[in-house]
């Protein structure tokens, strides 16, 4: 599993979009796919920077099945998917990760259960962080988390 430490600023959501591309093998995830990676990736590091608490932590892992791109951040708030009225000028950010993502979810950071309340309740093996993770730049709110599939 790969991380990035991202800081608070504009810039981080475009940073964010070029590390998960950079480091995506094609072979498992095709370039279509990565258009949906860097568009999901943005909507949620974006979230976590205007809703959230610091420091935002980015982080991914990828196979033959696809990938895992998780946001962490330190709010223990979970986003939870909205119905979307057609006027609405923000809140679309989870409509599009259910709608692109082959799963998605979010867990409290000091959690092991991955399929925390506000997911689409598919479970996915995603890497849990240590009980006792004191690393700089690590997150203990919460990860919302997406998994691409190759196909």
């Amino acid at each position: 599993m790969e991380r990035l430490t991202l800081d608070e600023q504009l810039s981080a959501a475009a940073m964010a979009r070029h590390w998960v591309c950079e480091r995506c093998p094609t072979e498992h995830l095709p370039v279509a796919r990565r258009w949906i990676a860097e568009l999901l990736t943005s909507e949620l590091v974006s979230n976590a920077l205007e809703h959230g608490s610091g420091p935002v932590v980015l982080t991914m892992t990828h196979d033959e099945e696809g990938i895992v791109v998780g946001i962490s951040d330190g709010d223990t708030r979970v986003p939870a998917l909205r119905t979307q009225l057609p006027g609405a000028t923000e809140g679309r950010g989870i409509a599009l990760v259910d709608a692109l993502s082959t799963a998605w979810g979010v867990y409290r950071n000091q959690r092991t259960d991955p399929a925390a309340p506000g997911g689409a309740g598919v479970q996915v093996s995603w890497p849990q962080p240590d009980e006792d993770d004191t690393r700089p730049g690590t997150a203990t709110g919460k990860t919302v988390w997406f998994h691409l599939a190759t196909r």
